[in-house]
């Protein structure tokens, strides 16, 4: 063998004795000389060298030079927004061929500014905090695991908000994660090669961000090999020299299986999603072979680890000694794989008997249908998996030494040297990566307990056994503390254990006073209506026997919410006007707060379940106060919860009223997670014990705490006077007498614009007004919506970001119903307006993702923020303005929230001397403004009574807030959970001549139709 060795970096670029060498080469001269080598994994298993010319890497700076084709909806080439100045940081190593693309060909080429280390640091999620912190990154370039966990890192993603997009590439990123991340910045989904690097990559639609578009002059090919399945080919045509880079590397090819598999968008032709390798055909063939086996299908496109799922030709004969057959079959399969051991033993599955394959006629397997048919079965797979995978053997965690010796066995499971490695030496220096952090996480918190208290940020913050074992030992020991002053349990005998366990349920009881941020809601209920299926067959009595049950189990973990709401004492240290406070019963008094849910039988009274969800639960069809008493303004003391169970055939219709001040609305459906997970507790399921819920989640002091500990208060005169526009109060002494705001003196240099002018209104709540307001409700249809997407994309101008499907919906909304409003009153009322006559948008924002990484992911109090736009109702109006102008104008609004804008509306909130003084723009009626409540993103799934008494799993099939309490009081719209069939559902109050006006709206009718109205 012949061994060379590298000279040292210093040795590089030491130039003492360099001699100068011109480079007079023309491109033509060198096309064909190497720039660098790489190697790929190699498809037979061994790394191969890989020669990247000076023609290959040309045709990264060739990608601007491709032309517009309107077929392809004049979609741009990836790097269409790649513009001179630009920062960017790539978490990928220079020995990646993305690192090298990324770190110096377009750096070069396009004029960027690179962001390089820091030396020894393997990129992690708290790295891309600090430099979302400190340094104005503009393109970010991403490993899919790192998008994946940003996803789940809600505090740290808000921090990227300013950037312009992440590319993510080198494999599949989790569609559900990887959604979260495009919610808040741009993801642009690339896919290339080593040898041939992105070959026409064209950038779609944000919301089709999952999906890979190419110009017709990559010359690619999708083979369909199956249903739904294709083979993706390339062939060499005259472009080639600019636009397909592959050819640079294998001259003598004229076309090239690149051996991926590809689905088809069901209605954009041009578009097409990641699904596997062709390789895996080979492996599955491969254990086919075994005389037991039928078929089989490997699985899990965008998940850690793949799976197997086998079909036997009898399932009633999985003996022990025939799965350590299959499984001999499977190893051998492995050893032929592009990947090896890519097949784990605990990733082999086997199909259900009354679930077969699905095939052709001609017998063979429909991958696609039969992948579907076991969605849900194979989702609930690896749910299963996180929890035990690699390891099982619970860690003793009482000391370091233990925890030590655990977490060294399920490290070792995958990297065998850090067996006798010193606990000292870190754990990326002996070859963790960060798949292999995502692994041990998921060991490391099943064989502690510990469960989403470890993250793998956790990890990269403590790299070495030693660190990360005193870490899981403090995080154990404040379970343990948790744990013993908890719920009273039978088994403490230790009088000092059995005190304090009995101090924290007091403690837990005691009243406590409202932070500022809380007043941003005034005293009002939030009525929330839960549409739920109910099983053949059940009982109301027994369901409404679990409901009830299970509430008084949350009131046992949440006591605040069996609580009232009270007017605080004037007496009171540090008293402000309007203050109030939660007085909840002693722990001597906690079953008198029980049994609160009230029992309602609308069976003869009120259509089917079925019937009203084939109407699609019109407001037509009940008054509000049928289902909930009719308090939404009540007098103090008022209770926090209140709720009733109405029983109709096939159904039950939960309605729920939370005081507003108290909770806002991230806050309401913790409360009713955990109501969910308590009746499933009841029902038999013991792991619904509510971990994930943290005991100081209704702990209304943690704002301030946290706002005072990392240093975030700041004198009212350092912040910037715009800030005031987020809040629904006027500042102390900035009224006219006309009643509207006005400027006060602030900083020079004013990074927000000044607050918006509005009628204050000196009470709360207004009195309702003589004729109010019809709820009414309507429907764009999933192809309209797809309809508008396309709409709007193809209006979007030159240099201006993709607006999101949320934007889009928000800014459709918001132009029809002022503009109905507007025609009224132009057109019957012979009102005129002027240019500086605007309409105020007001967007109720949730703080938590900016506010700090300290505050628990289930506090309830609230930290909402008013995010308010504007435009001059002429403007809005006109026919010259378009959807995707008005999406824009909300997207620009969004990039104005920041961390420090949270904290400075925090610091004005405790600064003032009366928190009556609430106003908003959409209070009234006779006004040109609006507020929207966007609960489109919200996943009703994510609530699950159980599936005892319920159909659908315990899930709602819709969520509806109650808007009659309001209709006569303010103009506010709301945006439904998107349907699951892709649809979104609009709700508002109109007079008749507004809804005969939105009915004659070419634009509105064009994409969305009317359901009903309240009569």
């Amino acid at each position: 063998m012949n061994v060379l060795q590298l000279p040292s970096l210093q040795e590089l670029l030491d130039i003492a004795d360099v001699q100068h060498f011109p480079y007079t080469k023309t491109f033509n001269e060198a096309m064909n000389d190497p720039f660098c080598y790489l190697h790929t994994s190699g498809s037979t298993g061994v790394p191969k060298p890989i020669p990247w010319s000076h023609g290959l890497i040309g045709t990264m700076d060739a990608v601007r030079l491709l032309p517009p084709v309107k077929d392809y909806d004049d979609l741009l080439p990836w790097t269409s927004d790649w513009e001179s100045g630009n920062t960017i940081y790539s978490s990928f190593p220079m020995s990646h061929g993305a690192g090298i693309i990324m770190d110096i060909l377009m750096p070069a080429l396009f004029d960027l500014h690179c962001i390089l280390g820091p030396a020894g640091v393997l990129p992690n999620v708290n790295l891309v905090e600090t430099l979302a912190e400190n340094a104005k990154i503009d393109i970010w370039s991403m490993v899919p695991s790192l998008v994946d966990e940003l996803g789940e890192t809600p505090e740290v993603l808000a921090k990227l908000s300013q950037s312009k997009f992440i590319c993510a590439s080198g494999g599949p990123v989790s569609p559900i994660s990887a959604a979260k991340v495009n919610q808040t910045i741009r993801v642009l989904n690339l896919t290339g090669t080593t040898e041939g690097l992105f070959i026409g990559n064209l950038v779609t639609a944000r919301e089709d961000w999952f999906w890979f578009c190419f110009h017709p002059y990559s010359g690619f090919e999708f083979r369909e090999i199956e249903e739904n399945t294709y083979e993706h080919w390339v062939h060499r045509n005259e472009h080639w020299p600019l636009f397909q880079g592959i050819f640079h590397t294998f001259p003598d090819k004229q076309s090239i299986n690149l051996k991926d598999l590809y689905i088809r968008h069901p209605t954009k032709p041009n578009l097409w999603a990641f699904k596997g390798r062709s390789d895996d055909l080979i492996t599955e063939a491969y254990i086919a072979t075994h005389p037991a086996i039928e078929s089989c299908l490997i699985f899990g496109t965008g998940k850690p680890q793949a799976g197997v799922l086998i079909e036997l030709k009898e399932s009633s004969k999985k003996t022990e000694e025939l799965l350590d057959s299959i499984w001999e079959t499977v190893k051998k399969a492995n050893s032929i794989s592009r990947h090896k051991d890519q097949l784990l033993r605990d990733f082999v599955t086997f199909a259900e008997p009354n679930k077969p394959f699905i095939r052709t006629d001609k017998g063979t397997v429909k991958r696609s249908a039969t992948l579907a048919l076991y969605n849900d079965y194979i989702e609930r797979f690896y749910s299963s998996r996180n929890d035990d995978l690699c390891y099982s053997d619970p860690i003793d965690t009482s000391s370091t030494e233990s925890i030590q010796g655990g977490i060294r066995e399920i490290l070792a499971s995958s990297l065998p040297v850090i067996r006798t490695a010193s606990p000292d030496t870190s754990l990326f220096d002996l070859g963790m990566d960060s798949l292999g952090v995502f692994a041990a996480v998921r060991a490391i918190r099943a064989a502690t307990g510990l469960e989403e208290q470890i993250a793998p940020r956790h990890v990269y913050a403590n790299p070495t056994i030693a660190s990360l074992s005193l870490f899981i030992l403090r995080l154990a020991a404040e379970e343990t503390s948790t744990t013993e002053t908890s719920l009273p349990n039978d088994s403490v005998n230790d009088e000092v254990s059995q005190m304090k366990s009995t101090i924290a349920q007091h403690r837990a009881r005691q009243s406590f006073r409202l932070n500022a941020f809380d007043y941003v809601n005034p005293n009002h209920g939030m009525g929330l209506v839960f549409y739920f299926p109910l099983r053949k067959d059940v009982s109301y009595g027994d369901v409404f026997a679990n409901l009830q049950e299970g509430l008084n189990r949350t009131f046992d973990l949440i006591p605040a919410l069996s609580g009232k709401m009270m007017n605080s004492s004037e007496q009171e240290i540090g008293y402000v006007k309007g203050n109030l406070c939660v007085t909840i019963p002693p722990l001597s008094m906690a079953s008198s707060a029980q049994n609160r849910l009230v029992y309602k039988d609308l069976s003869k009274i009120l259509p089917s379940f079925d019937e009203l969800r084939d109407a699609g639960f019109p407001p037509s069809a009940f008054k509000d106060s049928l289902v909930l008493r009719d308090d939404p303004f009540p007098k103090m003391p008022a209770d926090i919860f209140v709720g009733q169970a109405n029983f109709i055939s096939g159904g039950c219709i939960l309605a729920v009223d939370l005081n507003h001040c108290c909770l806002d609305g991230v806050g309401a459906i913790i409360a009713i997670k955990a109501w969910a997970e308590n009746c499933r507790y009841l029902q038999g399921d013991k792991s619904a014990t509510c971990r994930w819920y943290d005991p100081e989640s209704f702990n209304h002091s943690l704002p301030e705490i946290i706002h005072q500990q990392e240093g975030r208060a700041r004198p009212l005169h350092e912040i910037d006077p715009g800030t005031w526009g987020f809040l629904p109060f006027a500042p102390p002494d900035t009224q006219t007498g006309d009643n509207h705001l006005v400027s006060t003196q602030g900083p020079k240099e004013i990074a927000l614009p000044p607050r918006l002018t509005f009628p204050l209104h000196p009470i709360w709540p207004l009195p309702r007004a003589e004729r109010s307001l019809k709820t009414t409700l309507f429907l764009i249809t999933p192809e309209k919506l797809e309809k508008m997407k396309q709409d709007v994309a193809a209006d979007i101008r030159a240099g201006e970001t993709p607006s999101s499907i949320s934007d889009i919906v928000q800014a459709f909304f918001w132009r029809a119903a002022i503009r109905a409003r507007y025609r009224v009153a132009r057109e019957i009322r012979k009102q005129t307006f002027g240019p500086d006559d605007i309409s105020i948008l007001e967007l109720p924002t949730d703080g938590r993702p900016y506010f700090s990484s300290l505050l628990p992911s289930t506090y309830m109090g609230s930290l909402l923020i008013l995010n308010r736009s504007s435009m001059s109702i002429e403007s809005l109006c006109s026919p010259k303005t378009s959807i995707g102008d008005v999406a824009c104008l909300l997207r620009q609004s969004a990039r104005r929230i920041t961390p420090s804008l949270i904290h400075d509306a925090f610091s004005i909130l405790q600064s003032l001397p009366d928190h009556t003084r609430f106003s908003t723009a959409n209070m009234g009626l006779e006004h040109m403004h609006a507020m929207i409540s966007n609960m489109m993103l919200f996943q009703t799934s994510e609530i699950r009574f159980g599936d005892k008494f319920f159909a659908n799993g315990g899930s709602p099939e819709s969520l509806r807030p109650q808007l009659e309490r309001g209709n006569g009081r303010f103009r506010f719209l709301v945006i439904f959970p998107m349907k699951k069939d892709g649809g979104v559902e609009l709700v508002m109050g109109t007079h008749p001549e507004e809804l005969e006006m939105l009915m004659t709206d070419e634009e509105f009718t064009k994409y969305a139709s009317l359901i009903g109205c309240s009569q």
